[in-house]
């Protein structure tokens, strides 16, 4: 029997994680002291947007390995057309355009994008750090909305979470790299594993310049994260593919967690109240 189309649709867009970029700038508009709904929410669904073309577009760029590596994904199963694909990442781009409130910021996200799917191919490491840039500037979004208002002592604390999140993109994109991988050691892939949870703990404990609450309270799950990792001897891809769920929901407790650090609870509490949500999704669509 041939796949729904609109579950197709969802799989090719991994909507499962369209939380993750949505909270980034939630969080950014937090700690950026921004509290506008209405610019807050086209904000955080330009990125929705870009994020979710990027996700339509790799498909499309990386359709003939797919069909070797990932046959049941919606491209090389014929569930959905290549021009169907191509057409929607190409309108979610325009939509991330005309819903933003900083339409540079998006503009540059969304070439950022296309370079990581069509441009970044065949350089790997040119690839993970384009990843990194990506969603770091993702949660720059508030300070890009804030421009010269946000005072040099409010900014410093926000890009050194910025830079935190980057690099922990960076390190759950390696780890993708290493899901692919059939000769990788096993420590490399408990190394890499363990960059996130102590990087969010950094950039939360910046904005926060105290060990409570957010800080504390974060640990908690990186603490069991690192214990698992610690405990775990073989990394087959489907133990690799389950870790990199973890992390990329582990995205929106750093969110909240940041949120939670600037002063706004109850964004932090709408972040963490998302999380089952995307986790439920995950059971059905693949976040990777």
């Amino acid at each position: 029997m041939s796949e729904r189309p609109l579950l197709a649709v969802l799989r090719l867009c991994r909507v499962g994680t369209w939380f993750s970029p949505a909270a980034d700038v939630v969080a950014s508009c937090a700690m950026a002291g921004i509290g506008e709904p209405l610019l807050v929410a086209r904000a955080a669904a330009a990125s929705v947007c870009v994020y979710g073309a990027g996700m339509v577009l790799n498909d499309v760029a990386d359709r003939r390995v797919d069909a070797v590596q990932r046959p049941e994904r919606p491209l090389p199963s014929g569930a959905l057309s290549v021009r169907f694909a191509a057409t929607l990442g190409v309108l979610l781009l325009a939509a991330a355009i005309a819903l933003s409130p900083v339409r540079v910021h998006h503009g540059l996200l969304a070439v950022l994008v296309l370079a990581y799917d069509f441009g970044s191919k065949r350089f790997p490491l040119g690839g993970v750090l384009l990843m990194g840039l990506l969603r770091a500037g993702n949660l720059a979004t508030g300070v890009a909305i804030s421009g010269t208002a946000l005072a040099t002592e409010a900014r410093q604390p926000v890009l050194i979470a910025v830079c935190c999140y980057g690099l922990y993109i960076v390190a759950v994109t390696v780890l993708g790299i290493f899901e692919d991988s059939r000769t990788v050691s096993p420590r490399a892939v408990a190394a890499v594993q363990a960059a996130p949870p102590l990087l969010a703990l950094a950039g939360v404990y910046a904005v926060q310049a105290a060990p409570w609450p957010a800080p504390a309270l974060l640990a908690v799950p990186a603490l069991w994260f690192l214990w698992r990792n610690s405990h775990t001897r073989e990394w087959s891809q489907g133990r690799i593919r389950q870790s990199m769920m973890y992390l990329l929901l582990g995205t929106m407790l750093y969110t909240a967690s940041l949120a939670l650090a600037a002063g706004q609870p109850w964004s932090a509490l709408g972040i963490v109240a998302a999380i089952p949500v995307a986790r439920r999704i995950a059971r059905s669509i693949a976040l990777t």
